[in-house]
């Protein structure tokens, strides 16, 4: 077993004078890191370990891989806990996973990525389970961490040998494969603070001489973290796969997996509220905590003090809790044949999507979503080697078709929103490798994408006005009129079609009739003569097709037998697109062009590792998700950004001076800028923290540009430190303790584009340990682990309303427990 790769700061050095144990024991001991599975990991006594990795669609050990890459073994992430993404960061420098609610998961590598709140857009780091590209993160993320072989992270773009086009990055989740001839199993059971149980299964069966099966399962639970019951976890998955290799020239792997995710759900916290007057906006803070959450009676009393407009009463108590029911299942198949030309490899795979959930959020009551997915995909790649060339070619299809509806209850508007959204992606590369000489090698690559996309949906706005829809009453006549006392105006209920909610503003009074026709436009009076009801129908049909061809480019040159050097400049591209949004249903294709520069070196013997990597891109067009001011109307919608640069390096830095002790140190600086970001919206979206000139008028409604040129890009700190250390006592031949502490220091960094005071995430530490003993020569172990020594929430992702309203989602606490695994 690898052990090793941890990570650590302060409290390093008092775990370790307490387990110190002395370096002459080291010619019994076997090497410290990361241990993903026999396949992919070959052991070195009294050195560090090689990890092996598939990222460039070859075996190939970790250090003679020339890409920007980080690979987490399957042991190292049992070891430290990572049972989901978004505890990558914890390994991974440049990452950042987060996720808003709902089934929206968010991924950016070095600022790269995308805040998800739609099902169409594409994301900008692409995920992939076991060599099939994902179209959407969640399905990924919140399904297939256990029974792992590793996990890779492919930072930059990924514009030739991946599935589809991805600017920021790949995150590659590989599951453990079945093993010929061998009979084994193993399990993990981790019981903590939180009500927190965790289990996780394998079992591996040969059938004959030539097939075998493996089962992998688990189970993860948690109370949540905030006192109304959100961010807590749900979670059960099993896994199937069969490996028959009737001849020595072909393989058939098929594989399925399902998956559950319920429970609550993500939650988030109120900080403040802003108020408009002639002097701009003024924060008054909440004085909430932030693990209050938004459904308790504290944020319940908070949130009742807030007018809603445009009726301009005061909002109501959210009065029903949210939930999340989310089922992911797919089947894949891997085909390898070995022919005369090279190696033949064929994936095909289906998978489905069943997502609902109700949750909250800071412009609205409840919101509610319900989405199918499906896709279908199938790559066909050939590689091998003429002479002095190593080749791989390929092709790639790709069909996803989406519906999905949303009702986004604001009280007084009630959007109610369906769609249809279909992609067709196929594509075609090739990679050369001209070895020039032993040492020195030229690569090239180029691949053709064609993407077709199209939507087909339809948005139903029930918009109640204090007054009327001509002449608007604000406040404080609104009070005259009536408009601020209950029951005077409609709190819409979450209701899915436009003829119920018509069908209720009759029974309940509020009108006394109406048309149920949802393409049409209609105006009701309120019966209580206090304003009236807007119905507003918008109807995008779209389709249209966007092709690119991406290249690669690069030098790699052995300067010693363990230091390799590499060059490369590569483009990447992520499709335009359709979108559901009054005014703009269309967005652009964002580019970027990446420049990198990197050595990978083992010196002392193979003891000590010194990674070192610096990197320019050029970024053009990004897609961004923001508030803006479109079709007469403030939406939340995708719009392209501009130019932005973003430069830095990365060192990674592991020693091992003795069996028992291993050191390690990853450090990225990070510099981002927009060259051009102009931020387009109106009152009272126009809360933005960038100089505003007037872009224009529609109407009485003043359009303001924000220029926010020279702001960093989001989740983009500028300073990021993982440190670790771990030490291993050896008591006998069959008893050895382990300690481990890991720390994470991330800088300063914007989460939201209206680059408000509290969407700042302040820079923060963040410390794990474990103690560890083990039976090495059974398998057998015990762990005692506790995370977030610090025991403070941090910031993960803040959002401003519409309304006013500051929430953010939280990191979890400190959580402990004790963690015991086998294998047999």
């Amino acid at each position: 077993m690898r052990r090793g790769l941890l990570n650590s700061a302060g409290y390093s050095a008092l775990l370790v004078a307490a387990l110190w144990a002395p370096p002459v024991l080291a010619q019994d001991g076997e090497a410290a890191g990361d241990e993903a599975a026999t396949q992919n990991t070959t052991q070195n006594k009294g050195g560090l370990n090689e990890i092996i990795v598939t990222a460039q669609r070859k075996a190939e050990s970790l250090q003679d891989a020339a890409i920007a890459i980080d690979a987490v073994g399957g042991e190292d992430l049992v070891s430290k806990g990572i049972s989901q993404a978004e505890n990558l960061t914890k390994t991974v420098p440049a990452l950042t996973v987060t996720n808003g609610g709902g089934s929206n998961t968010s991924i950016f590598i070095r600022g790269v990525g995308n805040i998800t709140n739609s099902s169409y857009n594409d994301p900008a780091v692409a995920p992939s389970y076991d060599g099939v590209v994902l179209a959407r993160a969640a399905g990924a993320f919140g399904a297939a961490f256990y029974d792992l072989e590793r996990v890779e992270v492919l930072k930059g773009p990924q514009g030739i040998l991946y599935g589809r086009n991805a600017t920021g990055g790949a995150v590659n989740i590989i599951p453990a494969k079945p093993v010929l001839g061998e009979r084994s199993a193993g399990f993990t059971v981790s019981f903590g603070n939180y009500d927190a149980v965790s289990a996780q299964g394998h079992l591996n069966l040969p059938l004959g001489d030539n097939a075998a099966l493996r089962v992998a399962a688990s189970r993860d639970v948690h109370d949540g973290y905030n006192k109304d019951g959100s961010d807590d976890l749900k979670r059960s998955g099993l896994r199937a796969q069969l490996l028959f290799e009737p001849t020595d020239t072909l393989s058939i792997r098929i594989g399925g997996d399902y998956t559950h995710v319920g429970g609550v759900g993500a939650g988030s916290s109120y900080i403040g509220n802003y108020t408009s007057g002639s002097d701009g906006y003024t924060f008054t803070a909440s004085g909430l905590g932030n693990s209050e959450g938004l459904y308790t009676d504290a944020a319940n009393a908070y949130r009742q003090t807030a007018l809603g407009a445009p009726g301009f009463g005061f909002l109501s108590a959210i009065d029903e809790q949210q939930f999340t029911d989310n089922t992911y299942w797919g089947v894949n198949a891997e085909i390898k044949l070995k022919t005369g030309l090279g190696d033949l490899t064929f994936i095909p795979a289906y998978r489905k999507t069943k997502a609902e959930s109700l949750f909250y959020g800071p412009a609205f009551n409840t919101a509610y979503t319900n989405e199918r997915d499906e896709q279908f995909s199938s790559e066909l790649r050939l590689s091998g080697s003429v002479g002095m060339i190593d080749y791989v070619v390929g092709g790639f299809y790709f069909d996803e078709n989406i519906d999905n509806t949303g009702v986004y209850n604001q009280e007084f508007v009630l959007p109610i929103q369906h769609y249809t959204h279909k992609t067709t992606s196929y594509a075609g590369f090739g990679q050369l490798t001209a070895n020039l000489s032993d040492s020195f090698r030229l690569i090239g690559g180029l691949r053709y994408t064609h993407d077709k996309k199209s939507i087909d949906g339809l948005i139903n706005n029930f918009i109640t006005f204090c007054g009327s829809v001509a002449t608007l009453i604000t406040p404080p006549d609104s009070f005259a009129n009536g408009c601020a006392v209950d029951g005077a105006l409609p709190r819409y209920p979450t209701l899915t079609s436009t003829a119920d909610t018509v069908n209720w503003l009759i029974s309940n009074g509020y009108i006394a009739s109406g048309s149920t026709d949802e393409a049409a436009y209609q105006v009701y009076d309120l019966t209580s003569g206090a304003g009236q009801i807007l119905k507003t129908y918008y109807p995008v049909v779209k389709s249209g097709s966007f092709s690119r061809v991406t290249w690669k480019a690069g030098a790699e040159f052995d300067a010693a037998p363990d230091s390799l050097l590499y060059a490369t400049v590569e483009s990447g591209y992520r499709a335009g697109g359709f979108q559901l949004s009054e005014g703009n249903p269309s967005y652009k294709p964002e580019f970027i062009t990446a420049f990198t520069l990197g050595s990978k070196n083992r010196f002392l013997n193979n003891k000590v590792q010194l990674n070192i990597e610096a990197f320019y891109w050029k970024y053009k067009d990004q897609q961004i998700n923001y508030f803006t001011y479109s079709g007469g109307v403030l939406v939340n919608q995708i719009d392209n950004a501009g130019r932005a640069d973003i430069k830095g390096f990365d060192v990674d830095l592991t020693a091992k001076p003795w069996w028992t002790t291993t050191f390690n140190a990853k450090v990225q600086f990070l510099d981002t800028e927009y060259k051009e970001l102009t931020l387009t919206t109106a009152s009272p979206r126009d809360n933005i923290n960038c100089p505003s000139s007037v872009a224009g008028t529609d109407g009485s409604t003043t359009i303001l540009a924000f220029d926010c040129s020279g702001k960093p890009l989001l989740y983009s700190p500028k300073w990021t430190v993982n440190l670790g250390v771990e030490h291993v006592v050896p008591v006998s031949d069959n008893l050895e303790f382990v300690g481990s502490v890991q720390t994470a220091w991330r800088d300063k960094q914007w989460g939201a584009f209206e680059y408000l005071d509290f969407e700042k995430i302040p820079a923060y530490w963040t410390t794990d340990a474990t103690l560890t003993a083990r039976l090495p020569n059974s398998g057998f172990s015990v762990t005692a682990y506790i995370n977030n020594i610090e025991n403070k929430r941090r910031i993960s992702s803040p959002q401003y309303s519409p309304i006013g309203f500051a929430v953010a989602r939280y990191t979890a606490p400190q959580t402990y427990g004790i963690r015991v695994s086998a294998q047999f």
